[in-house]
């Protein structure tokens, strides 16, 4: 069932969540896969970039985490909080301050939500993509092209190049460890942060 909702807004999402029970009789998983990003320049970022990014990737994610989170509780039987961090939160990038900074933020309160919530047998932890081929790289790409005066598709396959599985994500290599993660399997891990990037990032 798909439902509009503007994460930053938190009565929309107390509204989604409210579909989803009456929909299903419940919440038991919660992925928090909204995200967007902004390649820009250091000293050309600006608030409106910071409050943008901040607002979708973090406060956003704070909201449905405790939307969902207290759904759980009340239901009584624990539950399983994936939040999707990236490879950006682990180091820095000279054009993209206020995302690898967002996604740094996603991995800490990973770890704060995942104490808060241990003694309701809830389970939050989070990924950390590196390059996805999806619609949202293909603007990434861009971006990058257009800051460092290279072709569109160049960025790409230079980053590429430099996973050491030799090949770029697909979201299936992503939903596979959130399905994990997920899952019954998983009932004895929380707090963590799994790169799932190829072997993009060491730590």
């Amino acid at each position: 069932m798909a439902v509009a909702v503007d994460v930053q807004d938190q009565d929309q999402v107390r509204a989604m969540v409210d579909r989803a029970v009456d929909a299903f009789g419940g919440v038991d998983i919660l992925v928090n896969n909204a995200g967007v990003i902004k390649i820009v320049p250091f000293l050309e970022t600006s608030e409106a970039d910071w409050d943008r990014m901040f607002g979708v990737n973090c406060k956003g994610l704070l909201w449905c985490a405790q939307a969902a989170a207290r759904q759980m509780i009340a239901q009584g039987r624990g539950g399983k909080i994936v939040n999707l961090a990236s490879q950006a939160g682990r180091r820095g990038e000279a054009l993209a301050l206020v995302y690898c900074a967002s996604k740094a933020c996603v991995i800490s309160m990973t770890q704060s939500m995942a104490l808060a919530l241990a003694p309701h047998k809830i389970n939050v932890n989070g990924l950390a993509p590196g390059i996805v081929d999806t619609p949202l790289w293909e603007e990434v790409d861009r971006q990058f092209a257009a800051l460092l005066g290279m072709e569109i598709g160049e960025p790409k396959r230079t980053f590429v190049e430099s996973i050491p599985l030799g090949r770029i994500e697909q979201p299936e290599d992503v939903a596979g460890a959130a399905v994990f993660l997920a899952s019954s399997e998983a009932d004895y891990i929380t707090q963590q942060t799994l790169n799932v990037d190829g072997g993009n990032w060491p730590s």
